[in-house]
């Protein structure tokens, strides 16, 4: 009872000072959650208007240990399977123990309009259980979102999570989170590429986040980033070597400290694409 007691002081710090998208994926914690531009699996969750780009099933995991606390511990997974036209994606995330838990399952699909659009959609379960007494509360809310090249360097994004402001309880009306982002990316070469993005909340101040990815190799990556609203600084490095994706983060908060984390992805069985892809990230004709 005495860490539930702390919990209930360590939350509402967190639930004011995180970044409070549902971003998911060491790749994307190590770029301080600039993850709307992001081509991979992850894009389940992140951006499906990314979904449509991805033609190989993919499969991924994650765990993070939030500020070392393990009742806030963190984790879940992913799969993306493509079709002939589009592609389905899947993800899972729990947060919390058993006195204290969100959850969230989401069903989604994308697919790109032309070599260089594409959008996609979401459904999404929510489920939060507070304790006994409290019991637990479901919702259904959903997500949209779209990806496009403008240029052979520039990618830009834009991501809604809950555009009709649904109920997750009765009591004083209280309602999720409208979530707008808008992202942008800058292709400097097959080795570096930097990310920013911007993101409002229908309870909190705007966030600008921004991130940069180096590969040294084709089998090392090399990333760091920041945001501005909680201040935080994120980094992390990962390897991709036939398929196998291992990558690992970790962001510090400036009020409550580390939050490591680490992810694994497989990527395997036929492609159904008709162009190469960089690493499995970035399609040539995006």
């Amino acid at each position: 009872m005495n860490k539930f007691i702390a919990l209930l002081i360590i939350l509402p710090l967190y639930l004011i000072g995180s970044n409070g998208d549902g971003s998911i994926g060491s790749r994307s914690s190590s770029l301080s959650h600039s993850s709307s531009c992001l081509i991979d699996v992850w894009s389940s969750r992140n951006n499906q208007g990314n979904l449509g780009f991805l033609r190989k099933t993919e499969v991924g995991a994650f765990c993070e240990n939030r500020f070392f606390v393990k009742e806030l511990t963190q984790s879940g997974f992913v799969a993306v399977i493509p079709i002939k036209k589009g592609t389905f994606g899947f993800n899972y995330s729990s947060l919390g123990y058993q006195l204290y838990r969100e959850s969230q399952a989401s069903v989604c699909y994308g697919l790109t309009l032309n070599d260089n659009i594409g959008v996609g959609i979401s459904l999404d379960y929510l489920n939060t259980k507070i304790a006994d007494i409290y019991g637990h509360s479901n919702a259904l809310t959903g997500s949209i979102g779209l990806t496009a090249k403008i240029l052979p360097q520039i990618i830009i994004s834009s991501h809604i999570y809950n555009p009709f402001r649904t109920h997750i309880t009765n009591y004083n009306h209280e309602k999720i989170p409208t979530i707008f982002k808008i992202g942008a990316q800058y292709i400097f070469s097959s080795k570096v590429f930097i990310v920013g993005e911007a993101e409002k909340t229908s309870a909190q101040k705007m966030n600008i986040k921004a991130g940069i990815e180096y590969s040294p190799s084709n089998l090392l990556f090399i990333r760091v980033g920041g945001a501005s609203y909680p201040s935080q600084a994120s980094f992390g490095i990962g390897v991709n070597y036939n398929g196998l994706k291992i990558d690992v983060s970790s962001s510090y908060h400036s009020v409550l400290g580390l939050s490591p984390q680490i992810g694994l992805s497989y990527k395997f069985g036929k492609d159904h694409s008709k162009q190469d892809t960089k690493n499995g990230d970035f399609p040539e004709k995006l």
